[in-house]
């Protein structure tokens, strides 16, 4: 059964960042989510605490992105698939078992270099453990799909790195149905999926 996380904190960095596409500056790129296990004590739950943060306590894992939506008018839902062996390239990514505490969104500014990407939103779990993620045990792996709210200025001008990521399957179903009812064209630019509108 899921376990329960507190909700998503967005950090300093995050709100700086955010501030800057606010301004018009720039556009925000979702770049991967993280996961680990880290032990937080009641005040580093604090909301004041958690803005702080700059990394996860205990990262164990990095995870690109697969899938991005629109929530709401300043809000979208990132996705990204957890797991213990690498789908695209069969690599094993857990060799022992943790439990994951925390979770972890990194966003940078669109185009930007990789050292300008920062911890924007950072989730904990509200009990003492999260869900167990084993190792790998040759056969069968472990997945969990794992949705993410952030919030953004314009739900519009954000997209996601999705470079070496795993093609969900509701995300092709969503795709096949969503460019069925439309002539257009879809097309990878630079890692970062974009479906483009054909004029009749």
């Amino acid at each position: 059964m899921p376990q329960p996380f507190e909700s998503a904190v967005m950090t300093n960095n995050g709100a700086a960042l955010l501030t800057r596409a606010q301004a018009g500056e720039i556009k925000i790129e979702f770049t991967r989510m993280v996961v680990g296990n880290g032990t937080y004590s009641a005040s580093e739950k604090t909301l004041a605490k958690l803005q702080q943060a700059t990394k996860l306590k205990s990262q164990k894992n990095s995870y690109t992105l697969s899938d991005i939506d629109v929530y709401s008018n300043h809000s979208v839902k990132v996705t990204g698939l957890i797991t213990n062996q690498d789908p695209v390239s069969h690599k094993t990514l857990v060799t022992e078992g943790y439990y994951i505490n925390e979770i972890g969104l990194y966003a940078k500014p669109s185009g930007g270099a990789s050292d300008t990407e920062v911890l924007y939103s950072i989730a904990i779990t509200s009990g003492s453990n999260g869900d167990f993620m084993p190792p790998y045990n040759g056969y069968n792996p472990a997945q969990i799909t794992q949705d993410y709210f952030a919030t953004v200025n314009n739900s519009a001008e954000v997209t996601i790195n999705t470079a070496g990521a795993a093609l969900l399957a509701e995300d092709a179903n969503k795709l096949r149905d969503d460019t069925t009812k439309m002539k257009c064209k879809i097309g990878i630019d630079n890692g970062l999926i974009y479906v483009q509108a054909i004029s009749e």
